[in-house]
This record gives structure tokens, sequence and C-alpha cells, in this order.
């Protein structure tokens, strides 16, 4: 990812600023200053949103950028490209755009839109660390309200595919050693106690027919790795990145490995965890965004409870 931010002593990062922190994360002290010049996206659910927002931000809400029609018929991507490009240039963003991704402070959503702005080729997005309650803590500016309409962006798809998992891909590998897979869901959701539901084409949803986790996924729920799963203000998205790796070796996780993570949709949980691995320097993460919502539709997959 683009470099653009270096970390200020005084923010809310816990990591060096040569690290890749200063790629994936903005401090609410360095983005007050951007408010009008970078685009904001808030990744969390649209009563979330208008209740109270950044000035000017649009809203993407992570859990239903995620289509289960596209990801069947476009190569495991949440969206089909077409689709992507217009969802994206409709949220004022070009590819020259500087694009802040946040929600309310715990992470997984503000993860959920910066991991699908990078997928098609945003360069430079990072995600708000502290997130809106933060913004509010420091009582900056509020809008409540639906998001105002922005002029188009002009924006071309460009496809990272080597952080996309496909569900083929994931069936091929999921018990070789050189790989690894993690189900950042609840535990419920792993055991297929808990099913969801989500979005099978845009505003037609769908609970998932079965429960349980894909053989060989080993349960790493994203709370491992958050610093802040409660939404606090004035605290980090992520735990400081030498616990990160510890969580990850205690695990068995290693940097060699290419490891594939995965929860109900990818853009949330998953994408949170592959963020985190990031973080560690992990050079091989991928999300496999059709997550349990594919697999668990799809009654010709393996399982297991």
């Amino acid at each position: 990812m683009k470099k653009v931010f270096t970390l200020a002593a005084a923010g809310l990062l816990t990591v060096a600023a040569t690290s890749k922190a200063a790629d994936l994360l903005i401090s609410v002290d360095q983005a007050k200053d951007l408010v009008g010049k970078a685009v904001f996206v808030c990744g969390d659910d649209p009563k979330t949103f208008q209740a109270g927002h950044i000035p000017g931000a649009q809203n993407a809400y992570a859990h239903d950028i995620h289509f289960l029609s596209d990801i069947k018929k476009c190569g495991g991507l949440p969206m089909c490209e077409s689709t992507a490009q217009k969802f994206i240039s409709e949220l004022g963003i070009s590819n020259n755009s500087h694009v802040i991704a946040y929600d309310d402070g715990k992470g997984p959503n503000a993860s959920g839109v910066w991991f699908f702005l990078y997928l098609y080729g945003v360069d430079n997005v990072q995600m708000l660390d502290g997130g809106f309650a933060t913004w509010k803590a420091k009582g900056l500016p509020v809008e409540t309200g639906p998001a105002k309409k922005p002029a188009p962006g002009k924006f071309t798809v460009k496809v990272r595919k080597d952080i996309l998992a496909t569900k083929d891909e994931v069936l091929k590998v999921s018990k070789e050693p050189n790989y690894v897979i993690l189900d950042a869901r609840r535990f419920e959701e792993y055991t297929g106690k808990t099913l969801l539901e989500a979005l099978e084409a845009p505003g037609k949803h769908k609970q998932v027919e079965r429960g349980g986790h894909i053989p060989g996924a080993k349960f790493f729920e994203w709370k491992k790795l958050a610093a802040n799963p409660n939404g606090e203000p004035d605290k980090p998205i992520f735990k400081p990145v030498d616990q990160i790796k510890k969580q990850l070796e205690r695990a068995g996780i290693t940097p060699d490995k290419t490891v594939i993570s995965y929860c109900h949709v990818g853009l949330g949980r998953g994408s949170f965890v592959f963020a985190a691995l990031k973080l560690a320097g992990y050079p091989k993460a991928k999300v496999y965004v059709g997550s349990w919502d594919e697999w668990g539709n799809d009654k010709s997959l393996p399982l297991e409870q």
C-alpha cells in the first residue's frame, strides 16, 4: 500500500512509524484535518450512521457489500467488477482519492470497508484508529441523518487477486501444511449452533442453510487481536504488534505459511484478522470473502461441527 503519513507520537497507534501501521491506520488527530479533503466512509449499519457521523462521510455497511450471487458468478469477488466500480464511484471515490474507513471504534466494519476498497484498487485507503467513539470524545464535529450524495468519482477497478481466496482454493488447500485457515467468528457460529443471514443480492437477505466450519479451520476469534472490542473512546483498534505476533505464534501460525481468514461474509471479522496479519508482517495473508455465507449454502462442500 502507498505510504502517506508518518505516525504522530501523541497518536493512538501502538506500533512504530516504520511499520505497516503507517499504511493501514491513521489517528483521529491526523484525520480531523482531512475533512473535506479525504473521503470518509463509515462501515456501520445505516441506523448507526444516521445517528451520528463524521461530516461529509459516506455510508457503506460492511456486512452488506458482499452479494452471494456475485461471489458465485464473479470468481469469489464480493461484487462483480462492474457493480463494484459503480458502487465505489458513487461514494465519491476516484483512483487517486485518499479514503479513510471507520466504524464505531471496534474495528471489524472499518476493516471490511478498507479491505473491499483496497481489493478493487483503491491505493490510498486507511482505517481510522480509535474510530467514531474517539472522534466524538474529542468533541469534533458530528453530522446526523443520511449521507449527502457526492459527485461521482472517476474510478476504474483494478482487482488485487493476491489477497483474495476463493472457495476452490480453500477446498484444495484446507489440509495442506503450508496453509492455515482461520475462522474469525464467534464459537457459536464455529460449532454450528448459530446461523446468520447475509445478502444474496441487493435487498435480498438469506439465512445460511448449514452451520459449522470449514474442515481443518482453526477457531481464532477476531477479538484475540482486538484492543477495543467494546468500541470505547481513546483506544486503538488493534493490540500492539508484539502481542499480535505472540497470539499468532501461540496458535502455530507462522509468517512462512499462507493464512486465509474468513467469517460470515469475509468483510468484517475476517478482514480484521487479515489486517492484523499484515500489521504483524505476514506476507501471504488472504481473505476468503465468500466465507460461511458461501460455504454453508453449498451442500456439495464438506463441513465440521
